[in-house]
């Protein structure tokens, strides 16, 4: 086998719902086709896309853009991409309403100048690094099988691997950020128990 085939990003999707379908004593897929015939595939493949837009939500390193310049159309809306998952105008009153922004201090969704946003994307699970893959495929998988079989002793182990995969992926975001403890507020918002 080629080192290509071995570390086909395709396969990263596929080897993830595997985990979750091993949570729950199904057999496992071999290709993304298999998702649309098996029925555990396919809500497999939901659960870890509810938890990658969970945990991305959070606004890591790799999928968050300050001072990205949104641009007015022709009629001056400033329309969100779809894969936007929050918007952050610093200093300024503006959100999302009916995917576009909106000045709550003007009540207008009519802008003249393009606006820069702090923003949060939803990218795809083949690009993102191993660790937040991890994360997410633990997370997706502890409720995954949660829903399926309620297994209580099965989601405490997996509830442990969860917290394991956040802290490595915090570790990962941080080599790439370079957060210090003279700049920044990295590690302060969670605990670990």
């Amino acid at each position: 086998m080629a080192i290509e085939e071995q570390y086909d990003s395709q396969h990263f999707l596929v080897d993830s719902i595997n985990i979750l379908l091993e949570t729950i004593g199904e057999l496992p897929i071999s290709t993304l086709e298999d998702i649309d015939n098996v029925l555990e595939a396919d809500l497999a493949s939901k659960a870890i896309i509810e938890a990658k837009r969970f945990i991305l939500s959070e606004g890591w390193d790799i999928n968050t853009d300050d001072d990205y310049e949104f641009v007015p159309d022709t009629e001056g809306y400033i329309n969100i991409p779809p894969h936007v998952l929050d918007i952050n105008v610093l200093g300024e009153n503006i959100i999302i309403r009916d995917w576009k922004l909106y000045d709550k201090d003007r009540q207008s969704r009519v802008f003249e100048e393009p606006v820069a946003c702090q923003v949060v994307w939803n990218l795809d699970f083949e690009t993102l690094p191993h660790p937040l893959r991890y994360y997410i495929t633990v997370m997706a998988a502890r409720r995954f099988q949660a829903r399926f079989i309620s297994d209580i002793n099965m989601y405490r182990f997996t509830e442990a691997d969860e917290k394991m995969a956040m802290i490595q992926s915090k570790k990962s975001d941080g080599f790439t950020k370079e957060y210090n403890m003279l700049n920044s507020g990295y590690a302060t918002g969670f605990k670990v128990l």
